[in-house]
């Protein structure tokens, strides 16, 4: 997969963000995390996508994109990743529409770890964030 990824993001990989998913039967929900899409309009055409066991499918990250409720008797597994290049520089979000998701991220994080609000959205990625391929140099 790598080989594809470099395509996208250059010599110097890194795993940003990996979900092992186990959706089970009917799970029409939503999770806690998602923040969905502003002025989405429902009528806008799709692209069903017809997928095999053991099948990839490669999405750049601002499509939007989802698998909708599972409606067999089975659970339906994934593995997702979220690459970047390792040469990639962090943002900061204060200030930008990206500032509330960073205060519930970290205040997740700070909960969890019983770290007293001291990590901010950069600190969190920087510990998750994982090279595969290449140097770090940045992220």
């Amino acid at each position: 997969i790598l080989k594809y990824v470099e395509c996208f993001t250059g010599p110097n990989i890194m795993a940003m963000h990996t979900m092992l998913i186990n959706k089970p039967p009917d799970a029409g929900g939503v999770n806690k995390m998602f923040h969905g899409i502003q002025d989405y309009e429902e009528n806008t055409a799709r692209v069903h996508l017809v997928m095999e066991k053991g099948d990839t499918v490669f999405f750049h990250p601002l499509l939007i994109h989802g698998s909708g409720r599972n409606k067999t008797q089975g659970f339906r597994k994934a593995i997702s990743c979220h690459f970047a290049s390792a040469d990639c520089h962090y943002i900061n979000v204060k200030g930008t529409s990206q500032e509330n998701i960073e205060k519930e991220i970290a205040g997740l994080a700070n909960k969890l770890y019983g770290l007293d609000n001291t990590v901010d959205l950069k600190d969190i990625w920087m510990f998750r964030a994982r090279l595969v391929k290449g140097e770090r140099t940045n992220l």
